[in-house]
């Protein structure tokens, strides 16, 4: 319900000990183009990481009493090697140590998953970069504080969302690319077990698994993948932004949005008559649970000498679970960006059903040149008050006030109340939002 298939089926224990797996072929396969290890042994260990049967529940349950995962994975492969080639599984892991393992799986994990992320943030995007274009001159309510305030455009609000989930999707891809490393670096991170021969074996090991070298191993180091999850996280953020203004404008007595209908979808088990924001709904019940998985991230930071004890090892489940909730978060979110309902006319009724309250500041600024700031002030805050216990509008209040109309023209004071007029900068806004080559 939280996540989507594909991101559960990243992060899956199968997955999990497929990309620790992959490490092992690809380390053989590396020691052997640079004659470490004979070309025929790396064939072997290559093919049982490819062809073996694991079993990932009894695998797990060992790992509690081992310490990690990669322990009792190896014991396996070296077992299964043996039946093959006993001098292959000689050479299983050399140089390596644990942690090598199970970091650069886990590497190999968010690489992809920051490209399904990715995926879904650029149609959220184009979603609502053709909101912004479509609505760039639907008048809507402003509102600070959950209180109405002077007018807006419904394309200003969508361009606003455009903006932050761009720059979301370019933090988390500048994110990846500094902190998706290899990890490989023996027991202390020196390499020592492999003498002069070490670097060489980074080096091939890294163009194997396509991934960058870092200048040294980081195992204690963890500043560039919390980075990375820490990028995650501003992004679901973001995104609970958005679901909270869109639900918020989707209760029936606003109904200016509203999801996406569909069978099944947001009804209610006790109430027939509901359409419930399911879709923000998921989103901010991930936009909750990531700072506290970022939190933990960020606790853990704080390792031991060459080595953690409990920071590393709480990494282990905590990212699984912050990219998965961001899927969750960006499936929503596609589905409720491409199909949200926009109510116009609803939006007109709601600026309309506030009397002309909304335009008290530019009525309080059009008097200033003649009544000095306290004074306009305090005249406007007057009349304001005066309109919400006659219902009357504060437009037809101003102009039989004489003090108004000693100061402005009925020009002057149409101007005042014309919402195109109340828009200031909002178009050129838009346009700067939504500024780059795929967007113009």
């Amino acid at each position: 319900m939280f996540s989507n298939d594909s991101m559960m089926e990243l992060f899956s224990p199968d997955e999990r000990l497929r990309s620790m797996l992959n490490f092992e072929a690809a380390l053989a396969r590396a020691e052997a183009k640079i004659g470490l290890i004979p070309a025929e042994a790396a064939s072997t260990i290559v093919k049982v990481c490819a062809e073996g049967v694991f079993d990932t529940l009894a695998l797990s349950s060992r790992a509690a009493s081992a310490g990690n995962l990669a322990i009792p994975l190896l014991q396996e492969l070296i077992a299964q090697t043996r039946k093959v080639s006993v001098e292959a599984a000689r050479y299983i892991h050399m140089g390596a140590t644990s942690q090598d393992v199970i970091d650069t799986g886990l590497v190999l994990q968010l690489r992809p998953a920051v490209s399904l992320l990715e995926k879904d943030v650029r149609r959220i995007e184009q979603a609502f970069a053709e909101l912004a274009r479509e609505h760039a001159s639907t008048l809507l309510l402003g509102r600070t504080l959950l209180q109405p305030g002077p007018p807006i455009v419904f394309g200003l609000k969508a361009a606003g969302w455009f903006a932050a989930v761009r720059r979301g999707r370019q933090r988390l891809e500048t994110a990846a690319r500094k902190g998706l490393f290899l990890q490989f670096g023996g027991a202390v991170g020196t390499l020592s077990s492999l003498g002069d021969h070490g670097l060489a074996v980074a080096e091939a090991l890294a163009a194997e698994l396509e991934l960058p070298l870092p200048e040294a191993p980081w195992h204690s180091h963890r500043d560039r993948v919390v980075e990375l999850a820490s990028s995650v996280a501003i992004l679901v953020g973001s995104l609970g932004k958005i679901a909270r203004d869109i639900s918020l404008n989707m209760q029936p007595e606003i109904g200016e949005l509203a999801e996406p209908a569909g069978k099944g979808r947001g009804g209610s088990s006790a109430m027939p008559h509901k359409r419930n924001p399911v879709g923000c709904m998921n989103i901010l019940a991930a936009a909750n649970r990531t700072p506290g998985l970022l939190s933990s991230l960020l606790s853990g930071m704080m390792q031991e000498h060459e080595r953690g004890l409990g920071g590393w090892q709480a990494e282990w489940a905590t990212f699984p679970e912050i990219f998965q909730a961001a899927a969750g978060a960006t499936s929503a979110m596609v589905v409720v960006s491409e199909g949200l309902e926009v109510n116009v006319e609803a939006m007109r009724a709601n600026l309309e059903a506030t009397n002309g309250l909304t335009f008290s500041e530019a009525l309080a600024s059009a008097l200033i040149p003649n009544l000095g700031r306290s004074e306009a002030h305090e005249l406007v805050e007057r009349l304001a008050e005066e309109v919400v216990v006659s219902g009357k509008n504060l437009a037809l209040m101003a102009s039989e006030d004489s003090t108004v109309t000693a100061c402005l023209t009925e020009v002057e004071l149409n101007r005042v109340f014309d919402p195109r007029e109340a828009l200031g900068s909002a178009g050129a806004m838009i346009d700067r939002l939504l500024e780059g080559e795929e967007f113009k």
